[in-house]
């Protein structure tokens, strides 16, 4: 049988009900989903998971998230992984611009189940955002 799998995602999520219910939501769109509640989990399962998207609970780590995330989008090995964070309350405005200005989207909590799958899929799969699917 043909995998179906659409990409994979790693999720680092504090919350342990949220990680299920992200894991539960991107594995019914078909994609393969590793959650974690560290970001030092996170950093050294990357190079092995070689994710499609990072999902990151911003909440987690603040700064030190910050630059992890900064981290990812300037590194060789990962500036080509989409970052969308989701935060239960925005960073400061000026983390907030650079983030934008680096092209990682924030989705603020509580969120549209619809929206942050449309939003993830656009991160996973930009030709499909790029035609309207």
């Amino acid at each position: 049988m043909k995998d179906l799998c659409r990409g994979r995602i790693l999720v680092i999520e504090k919350d342990h009900d949220l990680g299920r219910l992200f894991e539960t939501i991107l594995t019914l769109e078909g994609y393969h989903v590793t959650v974690t509640s560290h970001i030092d989990e996170a950093h050294r399962i990357l190079p092995q998971l070689e994710p499609n998207l990072v999902v990151f609970d911003w909440s987690i780590h603040a700064t030190a998230g910050f630059i992890w995330v900064d981290e990812l989008r300037t590194s060789a090995h990962t500036a080509h992984i989409p970052v969308l964070l989701v935060c239960g309350m925005l960073p400061p405005r000026s983390i907030y611009e650079m983030l934008a200005s680096a092209g990682v989207p924030i989705i603020e909590k509580p969120f549209d189940l619809l929206a942050f799958n449309r939003c993830v899929a656009s991160l996973v799969h930009p030709r499909e955002r790029a035609i309207g699917a």
